[in-house]
């Protein structure tokens, strides 16, 4: 399935709400885009993802790729209306609190995520 995205620019940088795979060929898309955006200090984005419907190893690498970036080069990276397979994918490999952002779990997904790794702190 191809990726679909739409961009809205905000007052204070833009969002960008992505439906579909986020998998390698994706990625391969949206490589180049992302280094576009980095020129762009200073500025908040947010990535939609309630329409994402699978995501794999290459996606949850482009997500940690822009994290580190955004951090290196001065503008904010949130994430925002997590979908059920990009939470799960968060919760096993205990990714939740590395990006940080608010994550809402519908109360029917509640069952199917635990958050066991990355939000609870460990004795």
């Amino acid at each position: 399935m191809e990726p679909v995205q739409t961009l809205q620019t905000t007052n204070s940088g833009f969002e960008i709400k992505w439906q579909g795979y986020l998998t390698v060929p994706f990625v391969k898309e949206w490589k180049n885009l992302a280094d576009v955006w980095t020129n762009e200090k200073g500025k908040v984005i947010h990535l939609d993802l309630n329409g994402i419907q699978r995501i794999d190893s290459a996606g949850i690498q482009f997500l940690i790729y822009l994290k580190e970036l955004s951090q290196t080069n001065h503008y904010s990276i949130h994430l925002k209306n997590h979908s059920l397979a990009v939470l799960k994918v968060l919760d096993l490999l205990g990714l939740v609190s590395f990006f940080g952002d608010r994550v809402k779990v519908k109360k029917e997904h509640s069952n199917e995520v635990e958050f066991r790794y990355g939000t609870r702190k460990t004795n």
